[in-house]
């Protein structure tokens, strides 16, 4: 699959969901958004990089597709539920350890 015919806008209704990993008052909050194709489904993207560099790691570096105005592909989902329930799966499984990693890293550093 040509990720550029995927990706393009025409393949896309405008409307889109917020989601996020809300679990309690303690819960570091992170957003994503899942944007609705012309079928129905969603594509969910995340967006809210701390820095460059954690773009690049997360989804460049790995070959994840990334675009500057969406952001960094995470999946396609077909219901709301399946879109929060896959982003804060992402959340707990990549984005907080990588974080957790890199803030070990920045502090072994100083």
């Amino acid at each position: 699959m040509n990720d550029q015919m995927y990706f393009d806008t025409k393949n896309y209704t405008g409307n889109h969901l917020h989601v996020d990993n809300y679990k309690n008052e303690y819960t570091r909050f992170v957003e994503g958004i899942a944007w609705v194709r012309q079928d129905d489904s969603m594509d969910l993207f995340f967006d809210n990089f701390e820095t460059d560099r954690e773009r690049q790691e997360l989804f460049v570096d790995n070959g994840y597709y990334y675009e500057t105005f969406k952001g960094g592909y995470i999946g396609n989902v077909k219901t709301d539920e399946e879109a929060y329930d896959m982003f804060q799966r992402w959340v707990d499984e990549v984005l907080s350890p990588y974080r957790k990693k890199d803030i070990k890293s920045r502090e072994g550093a100083e």
